[in-house]
């Protein structure tokens, strides 16, 4: 596999900003804010072996606003920070490097699919390097160049792969180890980037590895990944590639392939870059407009951009695709049920926290706040739900166990698309009130960096909040907290583990009770 190009400015977001936290370390000789952590309670119950909420004052944010945004003062690196530094730069410099390919080649970017979706090939058995590393960067900045390379009105990529071996390579199933990393990096990095994967020419050995890593593929990606299927059905056949069982001749010529496909990505990041300046420089612009559709800027003037350059191809590039129900042959209730991007759903709940912590004074009153924010969705899923359910299931919970198999099934698959880990009861005879939900790896907690010191923060107190709008919703009135495990229980299994501690109210349990004994 060929070794990738230098990436264009701005497009390498996560290198610059390792490079700058390089640079800014040695200007953090402020100490941190202090939060005291209240002593153990005496209290034997669920809640109280549970770790508390510091209530000090908030002041390091989670999301740092641009606008408040100050640089720093340059100050004299230590020797450990200047190697640090030096190590990045080298990285960087990497990138310069583009061997010969020597005839054989890595992924490859021609073509659109039927839905004007770009092609991205990946090729196994031509590869002519071992799996390293550098492959899985290289895989990467061809997944930005696809980026690029997209029309406007389109956000996903098309990806063949053929696994027919060669002469020179007869197994071509990558390791689990790299397997699982490529998949971490499209799930987490590229959320609803894939709009289909389409895989031919399967061995048996690549077949076991398919079985190896589903567990590891999200459910939504699972419902993209065609095997074996007529490739003419989903790409042209004029602009599928002739190993692919398309018209396509085409032979890969990397030292005219690789300087026209850099030279066309520059030049269509120069004219975003362009547009986005035009438009006023306003973060979270449209796409389309970005990419030189139809669609204006979300600011009040409209860019006049040049004229879009057309992609060499043998065929003209596909029209901008324009989402309605009659051109996707879905139904206007399909659009409505639809899921929403991983992507999208970050963004929105990063500003929401970023809102909330603007107006409290310490971590209780921001889970709180989250609390609160969540606790009407929770009133309105649940009839919304019950509405959905079979008719012969279609009848509210009449008791708690009821209600909370309810909660950790049919309303964990409607917000998670998968059901909680666990349902458990306080084993206190004492507190016969207390029930706990886990949740292992919590969605709204993946995008959301906590400071070390507000490490007790758990921003999952808005899921709390809808799962406690439920309970009230349901008439089992009760309170519902978040709380992160500690490293000295399960957390070194599952870091980012959280409980949900339902503490129901006593007329709950009395009215239990009751229906127990008649």
């Amino acid at each position: 596999m060929s070794t990738a190009a230098p990436p264009i400015s701005g497009e390498a977001p996560e290198l610059e900003k390792k490079l700058e936290e390089v640079k800014l370390e040695a200007d953090s000789t402020a100490p941190p804010p202090a939060y005291i952590t209240p002593g153990p309670s005496q209290d034997s119950s669920v809640a109280a072996s549970l770790r508390e909420k510091p209530a000090g004052p908030l002041k390091t944010p989670i999301v740092d606003p641009v606008e408040t945004a100050v640089p720093a003062t340059p100050t004299e690196l230590t020797p450990e920070q200047q190697g640090k530094y030096e190590a990045l730069l080298e990285i960087v410099k990497s990138w310069k490097e583009i061997p010969s390919t020597k005839g054989k080649e890595g992924p490859i970017i021609f073509g659109f699919d039927i839905e004007a979706r770009p092609c991205l090939y990946l090729n196994p058995g031509r590869q002519n390097t071992e799996p390293s590393p550098r492959q899985v960067q290289h895989l990467v900045f061809m997944v930005e160049r696809v980026v690029n390379l997209m029309v406007p009105g389109q956000e996903t990529l098309a990806l063949l792969i053929n696994f027919k071996s060669s002469k020179s390579r007869s197994n071509t199933a990558p390791g689990i180890g790299q397997g699982k990393e490529v998949l971490n990096i499209l799930q987490t990095h590229y959320p609803e980037r894939l709009g289909r994967a389409l895989i031919i020419n399967i061995p048996w050995v690549v077949t076991a590895f398919f079985k190896l890593i589903t567990p590891f593929i999200d459910p939504l990606t699972r419902q993209k990944l065609k095997f074996n299927d007529d490739m003419r059905q989903h790409v042209p056949p004029q602009q599928l590639w002739n190993e692919f069982h398309g018209d396509l001749d085409f032979e890969y010529d990397h030292e005219i392939y690789w300087p026209t496909l850099m030279k066309l990505c520059e030049e269509k990041h120069k004219e975003q870059h362009e547009r986005w300046v035009k438009g006023g420089k306003h973060y979270g612009e449209s796409e389309n407009y970005i990419k030189g559709g139809t669609a204006p800027s979300v600011g009040s003037k409209i860019a006049d951009v040049p004229e879009e350059k057309t992609i060499p191809a043998t065929e003209p590039t596909p029209e901008p695709v324009v989402e309605t129900a009659e051109a996707s042959g879905k139904s206007k209730e399909d659009f409505r049920t639809q899921e929403l991007s991983q992507a999208s759903f970050a963004y929105l709940f990063g500003e929401m926290v970023s809102y909330a912590q603007k107006r409290v004074t310490g971590i209780q009153d921001l889970e709180k706040r989250l609390n609160v924010q969540g606790h009407p969705i929770g009133l309105k899923l649940l009839d919304m739900l019950l509405y959905r359910e079979p008719p012969r299931t279609q009848t509210r919970p009449l008791n708690i166990i009821a209600l909370l198999q309810f909660i950790t099934t049919v309303l964990w698959r409607h917000l998670f698309s998968r059901p909680a880990d666990a349902l458990e009861k306080s084993s206190n005879p004492e507190t016969p009130e207390e029930y706990m939900i886990s949740d292992n790896e919590p969605v709204v907690n993946q995008y959301i960096s906590v400071p070390k010191e507000m490490n007790q923060l758990n921003c999952a107190a808005f899921v709390a909040g809808i799962v406690e709008g439920v309970c009230d919703g349901a008439g089992f009135p009760a309170r519902v907290t978040a709380h992160s495990v500690g490293k000295g229980e399960e957390g070194e299994l599952w870091p980012g583990k959280t409980v949900f501690l339902v503490k129901f109210q006593p007329e709950v349990v009395e009215r239990e009770a009751y229906l127990a004994k008649n």
